[in-house]
């Protein structure tokens, strides 16, 4: 699994390549783009690698809304009020003209822990003064107090594995979002690899149909050259240029089939298109890896970031589950109280006189709360367990989709390479033939239609020689995408920092 990142440079699984290459441009002549330029471009550039990475971020962000809940919280609060009387209403009031002064000030730090209870610290002052004769005794007087709340869930709401739920799911819905931007790194670089490939490809086969033109042209000189001489026939003439013609339409093709790979891999890599044909690594397919079906498919089961993040779903609503059936019982709690108090002439002397302790109250109580039927709680701890039920079905399915998707990359791979034997030896066979059927024509002993038919299936042979070594090369980048080797081939890491 992706080790939880600590800082947003991390948290994007900034892509660390071993050795970095000096970006491509496209100026002038064309420089060599590399296979690992066309890699980093693609990742640096791609909008759905940026999409992801926000993604990653808010889950962070996530992260720290959840452990707020369980930091310390301050309040203060307070008031002042002041009063005065023209004329007293009452004999009682002490004055002809009542008057009084207060202020009444509160300050309180709540905390919440793993256990359920909440802790409510409190501290308040009340200054009253008045001119009142009946009040003489203590004035202003300074009402001070320090008292602590606690209120401890038994039943539902008890215990750690319903309070950290919600942090833990946190983490976990960051690791998840990791995971996933993770196979969209893998999804972009196996698509840069491909159009790569397509590109090489296509150049390749645009240097097949040029020296195929070349030869058409050669024949078709030579034609009418035999032609003049009264070798040839104005048929054969006619032939040749027919085959010249065919040529240039499979060139053009070739040249369209070639600009239309390199726009699509500009777009993938995101940089400007151009006119100038990228100057590309040559199609090498490096020694044979014959992959067999076990290995592959234990590497996918432990490196495919979708299978492990159909794991990591299961893993929240394992939590969720634990924390609906604590939540199934009925609402009880233990509410408990314990203040002192001082009343004195100042406010130094007020606080001072708080921890002898000799005025206090205390209290405490139980509040039980019951639903009728307790039927939401049941609800929800049967959709719990219904959707826990409903991930373990799609890992299990994932897991066979992979052990499918194995065996057929594999037999890929084992076709291409059986394939790529097959095509080499028939485009040797093909280029002996043309030489052949080329010597007889040059001795008059072969018509012209019979060489251009030679020269067409050694074209093709070579075309489908370069399709299958393309084949092979497709076949590997899906195989590293589903073992999770292809993050090793370009020193790409998501670990913490």
């Amino acid at each position: 699994m992706i080790a939880l990142s600590n800082t947003t440079r991390v948290l994007r699984a900034h892509l660390v390549f071993a050795a970095l290459v000096s970006a491509f441009s496209m100026h002038g002549q064309a420089e060599m783009l590399t296979l690992q330029d066309t890699v980093r471009l693609a990742l640096e550039n791609n909008f759905d690698i940026q999409i992801s990475e926000k993604v990653v971020e808010r889950a962070v962000q996530d992260v720290d809304i959840a452990q707020t809940d369980y930091l310390p919280e301050v309040r203060v609060s307070t008031v002042n009020r002041f009063s005065k009387q023209s004329n007293s209403g009452s004999i009682l009031d002490g004055s002809d003209q009542p008057q009084s002064d207060t202020e009444d000030t509160e300050l309180q730090v709540i905390q919440r822990f793993d256990s359920g209870a909440t802790a409510t610290l409190t501290t308040s002052l009340n200054r009253r003064e008045t001119n009142s004769a009946n009040n003489r005794t203590i004035n202003p007087a300074y009402n001070t107090d320090a008292s602590i709340r606690i209120v401890q869930p038994l039943l539902s709401g008890f215990g750690p594995q319903v309070n950290k739920a919600q942090r833990r799911l946190s983490k976990l819905q960051l690791e998840r979002r990791e995971l996933e931007f993770q196979a969209t790194v893998l999804n972009i670089i196996n698509d840069a690899e491909r159009s790569y490939h397509q590109l090489v490809f296509a150049k390749e086969q645009l240097t097949v149909r040029q020296d195929a033109m070349a030869l058409a042209e050669g024949l078709f000189e030579e034609n009418k050259i035999k032609e003049e001489t009264g070798i040839a026939t104005s048929l054969d003439v006619l032939q040749a240029e027919v085959g010249l013609a065919n040529a240039k339409d499979r060139l053009i093709r070739a040249e369209q089939s070639l600009l239309d790979a390199q726009d699509t891999l500009v777009n993938l890599i995101g940089i400007q298109p151009s006119d100038t044909i990228m100057n590309v690594e040559n199609l090498d397919i490096g020694a044979p890896i014959r992959p067999d079906v076990e290995s592959t498919y234990m590497k996918a089961v432990d490196h495919q970031p979708r299978y492990l993040t159909l794991l990591n779903v299961i893993e929240q609503r394992s939590v969720e589950l634990r924390r609906a059936k604590q939540n199934r019982l009925p609402n009880l709690n233990l509410n408990g109280t314990f203040a002192v108090t001082s009343l004195n002439e100042s406010l130094r002397s007020s606080y001072s006189a708080l921890p002898d302790g000799e005025s206090y109250n205390w209290n405490m109580n139980m509040s039980l709360n019951v639903p009728w039927g307790l039927r939401e709680k049941k609800a929800n701890l049967a959709k719990a367990e219904l959707q826990l039920e409903s991930e373990e079905l799609r890992v299990a399915k994932e897991k066979a989709l992979i052990m499918r998707n194995t065996r057929s990359i594999v037999r890929s791979v084992e076709t291409a390479l059986e394939a790529i034997s097959i095509k080499e030896l028939a485009t040797e066979l093909s280029e002996k033939e043309y030489e052949m059927e080329k010597a007889k024509f040059d001795a008059g002993l072969s018509t012209g239609r019979r060489v251009l038919e030679a020269q067409q299936r050694m074209n093709q042979t070579k075309v489908d020689e370069l399709r299958a070594k393309i084949d092979l090369l497709d076949a590997y980048s899906n195989l590293r995408e589903i073992d999770g080797s292809t993050l090793e081939r370009y020193g790409i890491n998501f670990d913490e920092e």
